[in-house]
């Protein structure tokens, strides 16, 4: 392909990667807890342990925290910045992503790839996250991918396969070496039998994986022993995996219409695949690269969208084979799954819209009207195509780049005002008003945010009994104190004595001084 459409394809995707990248707060939790904790390791100074409002918080492990940190010393304490280490990383896997295609196939294929990959939801929600996941998939991406070329063209980049897996280790836990053995290993038994697993063993390259990884766990375990382990294998690793953690309980079929929402429309070009499966080793590779972490995470527990992302670079690729089949020879099975998941999703719209309006008549529709009309012209393409057997990749490309504006624009401000709006206003307020011994209370609620933009320590309070007690004391020091709750919860605090300033919703603030 022609230099200069990759040029412009990178240039959109540099676009789509940084659009509007810091244009609204961050969301609670993990956005904001993420970005609290980067804040206070810089004024700590502490680099092996991070603090979440003073106390450890053993979630994740340091890599994303210090790579946040590298990003606030650049662009400051701020969202873009926070954000800026997931949009780069989604844009480096893109560049990373084109050139094990051009190597191995060709520039077509690696075209169609990337388009299938950075024109999807699941690319713009997770370049505009500050949370791991798009670091994750990077990382876990580039050690698949040289594992491959490990065995099909060169082995010494098993070395690359150890060091990408170390920081994978450092990003996300364990995750970063069950995925890449696993799946490593899944596919050396098909292709080469059990013997073909000595391929994965190199000593030096086992080495190179504990001096990256292990001097931080090392450190955290010196310092923080039985804590440390039991909160970050056992609870954070183990029990995610076996129970629901923060009530994320998901059927076994979740990742169904997840995957087909995030990849849409590119994931109706899959089936045509499987047409080489026992011929293309890159499309064996791509379906249990794929297949390994979908069923995985179908049979946990706990689920969330997020966690089949390390999987989409994988089912990029399987959907930029289907796409070249369909180049060779016109599919019609894939245009009809277009237009049957276009017009169940817009159906998802318009069900949508209809009850925010019952619940919430004061909430901006106007958004779910351009993603209805979006999907309604995906539906319109995509019987054009059935009907003339043309090829509408482009017009795809066209409305999901349309797709992805409509969501920074209209979509996410919308939904970041009703969910972060007012706690944004009352943590501002409270920052304003607070002086440095007084006290800001978060009763029955863990808002992280609230920690962000007051840019203070939270009291975290659950029981009635403790904040009554907390009141009690903070008139005596002659403080102000400032209690911020749920709406279910005003009643039992303005009979404490608090004055409530404002209820907005969800959400109260309430005031009183010493």
């Amino acid at each position: 392909m022609n230099k200069i459409v990759f040029k412009v394809l990178f240039a959109i995707i540099l676009f789509i990667s940084m659009f509007r990248l810091g244009s609204v707060t961050l969301f609670d939790v993990d956005e904001a807890v993420f970005a609290q904790a980067t804040k206070e390791m810089l004024q700590s100074g502490n680099w092996i342990t991070p603090k979440y409002n003073g106390e450890p918080r053993y979630d994740k492990p340091i890599l994303f925290y210090w790579l946040m940190a590298f990003s606030y010393n650049i662009f400051g304490i701020n969202e873009f910045a926070a954000r800026f280490p997931s949009a780069l990383s989604g844009f480096t896997l893109c560049i990373v992503l084109y050139f094990f295609l051009s190597i191995l196939k060709d520039d077509k294929q690696a075209f169609y790839a990337l388009v299938s990959f950075a024109f999807s939801l699941y690319y713009f929600v997770y370049t505009h996250a500050a949370v791991t996941d798009m670091v994750l998939t990077l990382f876990i991406s580039l050690t698949l991918m040289c594992f491959y070329l490990s065995v099909h063209r060169n082995k010494n980049f098993i070395y690359g396969f150890y060091i990408f897996s170390a920081l994978a280790f450092l990003t996300k836990g364990l995750i970063g070496i069950v995925f890449p053995l696993g799946i490593a290993s899944v596919y050396l038994c098909i292709k080469k039998s059990f013997k073909g697993l000595k391929e994965l063993y190199n000593f030096r390259a086992i080495l190179l994986f504990l001096l990256i990884s292990m001097p931080w766990y090392v450190a955290q375990i010196l310092i923080n022993g039985k804590e440390f382990i039991e909160q970050f294998f056992i609870k954070h690793h183990f029990m995610r995996y076996t129970g629901v953690i923060s009530g994320h309980r998901g059927p076994i079929y979740y990742f169904v219409p997840v995957l087909i929402i995030g990849m849409f429309p590119w994931i109706s070009f899959v089936i045509k695949a499987f047409k080489n499966l026992k011929k293309d080793s890159l499309v064996q590779f791509s379906l249990v690269w794929s297949g390994f972490i979908f069923l995985f995470f179908s049979f946990s527990t706990t689920k969330l969208p997020n966690y089949i992302l390390p999987a989409v670079p994988a089912f990029s690729i399987l959907i930029s084979c289907g796409m070249i089949e369909i180049d060779k020879n016109f599919s019609k099975i894939s245009y009809i799954f277009c237009v049957i998941f276009s017009i169940l999703i817009a159906v998802l719209l318009v069900v949508a819209k209809t009850k925010v309006m019952n619940i919430l008549p004061y909430f901006n529709m106007s958004w779910f009207t351009i993603l209805i009309l979006i999907m309604s012209l995906f539906t319109i393409i995509s019987i054009y195509a059935l009907l003339t057997r043309k090829k509408v990749f482009m017009l795809f490309a066209g409305l999901s780049f349309s797709l992805i504006l409509a969501t920074s624009i209209k979509v996410l401000p919308a939904i970041n005002e009703y969910m972060q709006g007012t706690l944004y206003k009352y943590s501002i307020y409270a920052k304003q008003i607070l002086q440095k011994n007084d006290i800001l209370i978060t009763y029955k609620i863990n808002k992280p945010s609230i920690s962000f933009y007051s840019d203070r320590k939270i009291l975290k309070i659950d029981s009635e009994k403790e904040l009554i007690e907390k009141i009690k004391d903070t008139l005596q020091q002659k403080l102000r104190i400032v209690v911020i709750s749920q709406v279910k919860d005003v009643e039992f605090l303005k009979s404490t004595g608090l004055n409530m300033l404002k209820e907005d919703r969800d959400y109260a603030i309430f005031t009183l001084s010493g």
